[in-house]
């Protein structure tokens, strides 16, 4: 089993929570977070993402001491930045959970922000499984407003979910981190009544991870240092 590093790029302060939430499902892994001092508070815009990428390549000394390293963040920042700066492999949220989704067939992304839609599209097409995603629901709240996990964060999230499914979705992706405080309802409630996976992407994403033992090529894409 490797020891994952789960690099997270914002500082809105929710280590323990994240701590916390995977002890629940493993709790005998080595695993440890890393912030990133400096970094957004949230990442919700492109320069966001290039904001925490930058906090996040000063503690690459830190992130090579690990296995493997998980970016907690659907936007990926900085996924193909550690992979040239490590030897060691670098899973990005969003990239993962959507091959994962993949697999099960045809997929649909719920998701926070004005530019969700958008911004999901780009990063279906460039991992390559844009022909696989059916839709991509935006739902109207920020990331504060999911990690508040309010009663109306729960049901409108919900509500895309089954518009998903009705759709034709055969697994349903949560496009952010963040809906890991109201991820183990959903899944549970979801599978109950529609027999349709729900992907929490931290969740995912680690468990890829810590099991994880190809590193990325030092040759071609990831050459650059």
């Amino acid at each position: 089993m490797s020891r994952v590093i789960i690099a997270d790029p914002v500082s809105v302060g929710i280590e323990d929570e994240v701590e916390k939430y995977l002890r629940k499902y493993f709790p005998e892994d080595d695993f440890r977070i890393v912030t990133a001092e400096g970094a957004p508070k949230t990442i919700e815009s492109f320069i966001a993402k290039t904001q925490a990428c930058n906090a996040l390549l000063k503690k690459v000394d830190e992130l090579r001491k690990g296995d493997a390293v998980v970016i907690n963040c659907f936007a990926d920042p900085c996924l193909f930045e550690l992979r040239e700066a490590l030897d060691i492999p670098v899973l990005g949220a969003a990239e993962t959970t959507m091959h994962i989704a993949a697999m099960l067939g045809e997929f649909s992304v719920i998701g926070p922000g004005d530019n969700m839609i958008s911004w999901v599209r780009i990063q279906a097409r460039e991992y390559g499984v844009f022909d696989k995603l059916i839709s991509v629901k935006k739902v109207y709240m920020t990331v504060t407003d999911i990690l508040g996990a309010s009663d109306k964060v729960y049901e409108d999230t919900k509500n895309a979910a089954v518009e998903s499914i009705e759709e034709g979705a055969d697994a349903v992706v949560l496009g952010c981190t963040g809906f890991s405080v109201l991820a183990e309802r959903l899944k549970r409630e979801i599978w109950e009544e529609y027999k349709i996976p729900v992907l929490e992407p931290l969740f995912t994403t680690y468990m890829v991870a810590r099991s994880f033992y190809i590193p990325h090529g030092r040759r071609g894409l990831f050459s650059g240092q």
